[in-house]
């Protein structure tokens, strides 16, 4: 954490660990008496006590430290969030499967369209993220608003559902959402689209190469990721 705070140029805080508090000797006008053992000892046990405490001050002040856009540490805090997502989304079939297997005499929950998919995740999601939303904007080549399925604010992250059916199959499904992806990279402040497909009715046969063509879409700044389930 030090090392971090010493990348930056003239910081304070580096500067200051540096610095030494001084002392060892006796002076007096006109003579210099060496220190003793003891006095030796004495010193630089004050010395060092010195230096730790100005790391405990340094560590409640590491936070506060400006991050460089774009940084490294910046780049894996986001990737984090996104698989903390993922691990989500693949976990969503057996979920919906303990919804739809009740044991008692009540009305289960079964996962019929993509309403149903985005009901359930919406709840799932704030286990995890604190602030979920849904929101509409105008792409700059389109004029009318389109929806987007949940924004992660805080994290850069837009999640788009779908739900495959008899005609929704894999051609469909393809042409909707090269022309999601267009849209969403005119989205302001979105460093990562994930595109979670619930393939219900294995609609989808090579799920593995879909997800890879998708992905290829990716930018510089915008980064795909899909997740198709069950796999």
């Amino acid at each position: 954490m030090i090392k971090q705070a010493f990348e930056y140029p003239d910081n304070f805080y580096g500067r200051e660990y540096k610095r030494h508090s001084g002392g060892g000797g006796i002076i007096f006008p006109g003579a210099y008496k060496p220190p003793t053992f003891d006095e030796s000892i004495a010193s630089n046990r004050e010395e060092m006590g010195h230096q730790v405490w100005k790391l405990k001050v340094f560590l409640d002040k590491i936070d506060l430290l400006r991050i460089k856009p774009g940084s490294a540490s910046l780049k894996t805090a986001r990737q984090s969030d996104v698989n903390t997502l993922v691990l989500l989304l693949r976990r969503f079939h057996k979920i919906a499967q303990e919804f739809r297997d009740r044991r008692i005499d009540r009305e289960p929950l079964v996962i019929r369209d993509e309403y149903d998919v985005q009901y359930l995740l919406n709840a799932l999601l704030k286990l995890h993220f604190d602030d979920v939303r849904s929101e509409e904007f105008s792409p700059s080549n389109s004029g009318a608003n389109t929806r987007l399925d949940f924004v992660l604010k805080e994290e850069g992250i837009v999640l788009e559902t779908k739900m495959t059916n008899e005609k929704l199959r894999s051609k469909a499904l393809g042409e909707e959402l090269l022309i999601d992806i267009g849209r969403y990279k005119a989205y302001p402040n979105c460093t990562d689209l994930v595109i979670f497909i619930y393939d219900k009715g294995d609609h989808i046969v090579n799920k593995k190469g879909f997800a890879a063509d998708l992905e290829n879409q990716s930018s510089p700044r915008l980064k795909i990721t899909v997740v198709i389930v069950p796999d």
